[in-house]
């Protein structure tokens, strides 16, 4: 795990501090991304065994300058402990991430190791290498991806000339009609000092537009800074920020869907199979039908209603996502001067356009899929080119905390690195080098930690 702080000018000839221990790192380099904790049957015995096979670069925070070679490092271990087989066969393909493998073969391991030379970059960029290992029949992966001057990264995506006016003429019309919130208890989600409420409200988007989401409040008098939680990618609803609320913060957790939050699985599970089968890609041809103009101006419209709750404290308003919510944070933040600070963790939606210069693009991944844009590519890229997160990072004004995995199949790091360097503003970044699309608790603690700090509420 590292953690950079890029308040300062971030400097290249100084590598990435390494938080975590060199024990972790040897002991479990590739603990998400690796298949740890498979049992398989011994075939020479009637045990278990817990057969893992872990990846790593061979620089401790996986980062290496233009040129220089990364040597990747296999483990296949056997109940914790590097497996004494000798003529293991690590089969690897080696390749920038998400691009087809320029290297691939086998090396023939040592007491379970293997060391396998990945070659450099030229430019900045991720070079991944895949790991396979059969035993007993019994096919194990790892992956290590290594950044190559990823501070470097510069975005392909284009601004349109019209990006600000464009928006700003949409937003201002999605307030045309008045907010018309209302709040519905949620009891069974209450607790001894948090009021809990589904809460709706209105903006204009082509006809009258309702969002919903779930509204986290102190129960004792006083003036509360605010956190509005976007989503990641999905169907079903967030069930609610109590435990910070408890602390003494309005929590929001948004629904970008349109619909109440307060349903049975049945109701969600029924959205994900029709309304909302594909969701991400609906209208891409047309700036005004693509799916995600709703959802960025209902965002936007949130920081209203935070606004117009009597218990929020008029000023300190933070914005947390993951994803899909990460690019809705930056989208957010940076269309709405009145958030002050934010955290997008492997935020999506971040250079689209990536995989027309043969390279990763961001997900999700519209130009990966020849059939979404085969028959009218210009007008995709023109509508996509007003959505691209890239364009919105170019704005921000405020400070913001970031946080990924360099091992991320969903979010490509060359991706949110495009983005990622075009803000202009202070920012941090904590990075767990093998990482993968999921939140670990170190990310949870110090994000919040970083944006709840910097609030005070009147108790």
């Amino acid at each position: 795990m590292i953690e950079t702080d890029l308040f300062n000018v971030f400097k290249r000839s100084t590598r990435i501090a390494v938080l975590c221990i060199v024990f972790w790192v040897n002991q479990q380099a590739a603990f998400a991304q690796s298949t740890a904790g498979i049992d398989v049957e011994n075939s020479q015995s009637d045990e278990f065994k817990d057969i893992e096979l872990a990846v790593s670069a061979g620089n401790e925070d996986w980062v290496y300058a233009l040129g220089e070679e990364v040597v990747f490092n296999a483990v296949l271990s056997v109940d914790g402990a590097p497996s004494t087989t000798d003529s293991i066969s690590f089969a690897y393909t080696i390749g920038p991430e998400k691009m087809p493998a320029i290297s691939q073969g086998t090396v023939v391991g040592k007491n379970g190791r293997a060391e396998i030379r990945g070659g450099t970059m030229r430019i900045p960029g991720f070079l991944r290498c895949k790991v396979t290992v059969e035993v007993d029949g019994q096919v194990y992966e790892g992956t290590a991806t290594a950044a190559f001057e990823p501070e470097k990264i510069e975005p392909t995506a284009i601004v349109p000339a019209d990006f600000d006016r464009y928006w700003k003429t949409a937003i201002k019309k999605s307030r045309s009609i008045p907010l018309a919130y209302q709040l519905t208890p949620i009891p069974e989600r209450q607790t001894a000092s948090v009021d809990v409420y589904q809460v709706a409200y209105r903006f204009f988007n082509e006809g009258p537009q309702t969002f919903y989401g779930v509204l986290s409040m102190p129960r004792r008098d006083g003036k509360y800074p605010a956190i509005i939680r976007f989503p990641g990618a999905g169907w079903a609803p967030l069930s609610g920020d109590q435990k910070t609320a408890e602390k003494g913060f309005i929590t929001l957790d948004l629904y970008i869907h349109g619909r109440p939050v307060i349903e049975d699985r049945s109701y969600y599970d029924s959205l994900k199979d029709h309304e909302l089968k594909d969701y991400m890609y609906k209208g891409i041809s047309d700036r005004d039908a693509f799916y995600y103009k709703n959802v960025i101006l209902g965002c936007v419209r949130s920081v209203d209603l935070i606004h117009a709750l009597p218990q929020f404290d008029g000023e300190n308003l933070g914005a947390w996502g993951s994803s899909q919510g990460g690019a809705l944070s930056i989208i957010t933040t940076s269309l709405e001067h009145r958030i002050d600070r934010f955290v997008a963790l492997c935020p999506a939606m971040c250079d689209f356009t990536g995989y027309l210069h043969g390279r990763a693009g961001g997900w999700p991944h519209f130009f990966n899929k020849p059939e979404l844009y085969k028959d009218n590519k210009e007008e995709v890229l023109r509508t996509l080119s007003y959505y691209d997160v890239v364009n919105f990072a170019k704005q921000i004004r405020v400070p913001g905390f970031f946080s990924w995995g360099f091992n991320d199949p969903t979010t490509p790091p060359t991706s949110f690195y495009s983005a990622y360097n075009a803000v202009p503003a202070a920012k941090k970044v904590l990075i767990i080098p093998p990482g993968v699309h999921k939140i670990y608790p170190e990310q949870r603690e110090k994000t919040y930690s970083w944006l709840t700090g910097a609030y005070k509420y009147d108790e």
